[in-house]
Parts: structure tokens; sequence; C-alpha cells
């Protein structure tokens, strides 16, 4: 009995000790290019993870969060190109240099290249993201890109939907390579 309150004691510690997404302050971004030309801008309204002092964080997008200001591209997209109700969200999970982290003064920024498990619909890819984490105090950090990062419609199989609204739209091309940009904020 002791040993199982003692494990139930260092659980509830370690998850006392993780970080929390704070919704309020996050965002994630892409663009879109249709007709080679017309570039629009996208997001998702709720983004949720968290981040654990070995380092390892998770991300999930829940993707009937999607917003394109347009109500019947929302419709369409969830419909044709994310597949929202088998796979209501995506997923990412990776790991950054918890001690580099914690070792920062507040105000100062870490750069780290990290790895990706980017999760679309049942595709897993790996994804490299060059970030900057910068520490706002001893319980906030940010973590954002400081380039956009590329997702390749054909490497998680969007690409039949991409066609699909296309065709739906009556539009002669929708690119297949998609700006990402992302900045989360983590919170004690």
């Amino acid at each position: 009995m002791k040993k199982l309150m003692l494990a139930l004691a260092l659980a509830a510690g370690s998850a006392q000790a993780a970080w929390q997404l704070d919704a309020q302050q996050s965002s994630l971004h892409f663009v879109t290019v249709k007709n080679d030309v017309v570039a629009e801008t996208h997001s998702f309204k709720q983004l949720q993870g968290q981040w654990a002092d070995n380092g390892q964080f998770s991300v999930e997008i829940p993707v009937q969060s999607l917003d394109t200001l347009i109500p019947i591209r929302n419709e369409r997209m969830l419909e044709h190109l994310f597949n929202a109700k088998q796979f209501p969200a995506i997923k990412a999970t990776g790991a950054l240099d918890a001690a580099k982290i914690t070792a920062l003064k507040t105000g100062a920024v870490h750069q780290e290249k990290v790895e990706l498990s980017l999760t679309l619909l049942d595709q897993t890819q790996k994804v490299t993201v060059d970030l900057s984490v910068v520490k706002l105090a001893d319980n906030r950090v940010l973590a954002y890109t400081k380039a956009p990062v590329l997702v390749k419609a054909t490497d998680f199989k969007l690409d039949g939907g991409v066609k699909k609204l296309q065709e739906i739209a009556k539009l002669n091309r929708i690119e297949l390579v998609v700006p990402v940009s992302f900045d989360v904020q983590f919170s004690r």
C-alpha cells in the first residue's frame, strides 16, 4: 500500500510539473495558393497540448476549429480534405532540449531544430522545424517557427482531397505545398 501511495504522489508531482499549452496565447496559420496567384491565410482556432519536464511535448489541433473566413470553404475542407468525422485531430509530437530552456534567463532566446512527428488523417511523417523558444517568465515560455514549415499534401495523402476541392471550386490549380507557421505559449 505504501508503494502505491508513493507512486501516486510521484505521478501527481510530475503532472503538476508539466507545462500546459495556453490556447488563448497560441496560434497556427497556413497559406493556400490557388490558380498560381491567389494566396489565402487560414488558421485553426483551437490548440491544446503539454510539454513535460523531460522535453517531450505533444500538441493536438481539433480539425473542427478550422477557420478560412468562408463558412462553405470550411465545410468543404473539413469533409473532403481533412475527413474530420473520421480524423478529428491533427497531432504533433517531439522533444526540445529541456535543460537549455530551463537554464535560460527571462527574455533570453534558445534556437533549436526540432523533428516533429506530424499526423494528418492516418499518415505520420517526420517534419523538421526551426524553432525559437523565449523564456517569458519562470513559468511561461513561447515557441515559434523562425521560418514557415512546408507541408506537402502528397506526403499525407491529401492530394485526392485537394483535387476534389479544386473540382468543386472550378479552379485550375491548388498548390500541394502549404507553408505553416505557429507560435505557442506554455505555462506551468
